[in-house]
């Protein structure tokens, strides 16, 4: 695999208030899951993402997310919460909890 991918993710809130951290690298993954790491982080555009978790709907059981995603020397940080997550950030959130669950971090 040619290109390099790093994902961060630390969710907290919920109904359960279980919090979840998981850091991945496609360069340390295997490969099936470094392919869909690389896949789903391609369709987001970083640029086109608010940074900032301002204005986020406040309440004890919605998920927050605070993620940092980088790939090909460009960075993104930030803070999503639900029910406002962008369409396009709800794909490699999914595949970051479902890989914490599988994998240690």
């Amino acid at each position: 695999m040619s290109e390099h991918v790093r994902a961060e993710l630390r969710r907290s809130g919920g109904f359960t208030g279980r919090p979840l951290h998981v850091r991945v690298d496609s360069a340390s993954m295997p490969p099936a899951d470094a392919v869909e790491l690389v896949r789903l982080v391609s369709a987001i555009d970083l640029g086109g993402l608010p940074a900032s978790g301002a204005g986020l709907p406040h309440g004890a059981d919605l998920m927050t997310y605070e993620l940092m995603v980088e790939r090909g020397g460009k960075r993104w940080q930030g803070t999503v919460s639900d029910p406002s997550v962008p369409a396009s950030l709800r794909p490699l959130l999914q595949f970051l909890t479902r890989y914490s669950q599988g994998h240690s971090a």
